[in-house]
């Protein structure tokens, strides 16, 4: 190991991605019931794609989630949209997928991000919906943010952006994932579950929150537009239902 590597330095895609493995206490039981992998901020270009895709496909395969959902940002120019189609298409043979847009993907254009996802064998969460029978209890996955119809289901919301958390928890949601920050890309300290310097500008550059029933889990990230990090690494979310 030579001296760069033994810093928290990150450039580019040269680590493997980080799990996260959280648990989430939605039901009463002892077991785990249901697993999501979150991935968010993927931010395909012309850039380090195929690479990523293998690292991302990597994770998959050792997480074995029920569910892959992808928390937006997911290009960063027209360039990464055809990628963006070849990984769902990849993880779409290992778990269903569904998806969500961040502003990143909006500024190239969500329809076209949106027909990648579609053509790779995926689902537009913000279109449609994820029902669920968990343990006997229903559980919906979405990708709005609405409030509660009075359905009994457990309602979990995929969002790219962590804002969103205070109505989610008016709204009565449980369980919110969320991304859009980075953790700022370079963590100097950690107090409690906020990441420093970022959380003086930014009230969610954090981990994970939690406000009544209702957690808010927020991920540091595949990648970054200006790809340099420190002490942050890039991950993914592994959520263990309980």
């Amino acid at each position: 190991m030579n001296f760069l590597e033994k810093l928290p330095l990150e450039i580019n895609s040269s680590r493997p991605l980080f799990i996260r493995e959280e648990k989430i206490l939605l039901s009463s039981s002892a077991e785990p019931i249901y697993s999501i992998l979150y991935i968010s901020d993927i931010h395909f270009s012309d850039r380090d794609g195929v690479k990523r895709i293998d690292q991302i496909l990597e994770t998959v395969q050792q997480a074995k989630p029920d569910l892959v959902l992808f928390g937006g940002d997911l290009v960063d120019n027209r360039k990464g949209i055809l990628t963006l189609r070849d990984c769902v298409r990849n993880i779409s043979h290992l778990a269903p997928l569904a998806s969500v847009s961040g502003n990143h993907d909006h500024s190239v254009g969500v329809k076209e991000v949106k027909k990648a996802v579609l053509d790779g064998g995926g689902t537009w969460l913000e279109d449609k919906s994820i029902s669920l029978c968990l343990g006997g209890k229903p559980f919906r996955i979405e990708g709005k943010l609405k409030k509660d119809d009075g359905n009994s289901a457990t309602r979990i919301l995929c969002s790219h952006f962590p804002s969103v958390f205070p109505k989610a928890v008016d709204y009565g949601y449980r369980l919110v994932l969320a991304g859009h920050l980075h953790g700022c890309q370079f963590v100097f300290w950690q107090k409690g579950e906020r990441l420093f310097p970022g959380a003086w500008f930014y009230q969610w550059n954090g981990l994970r929150f939690q406000e009544g029933p209702c957690s808010l889990l927020v991920s540091r990230g595949v990648s970054d537009s200006v790809p340099i990090r420190w002490n942050c690494p890039r991950e993914v979310l592994l959520c263990k239902i309980y």
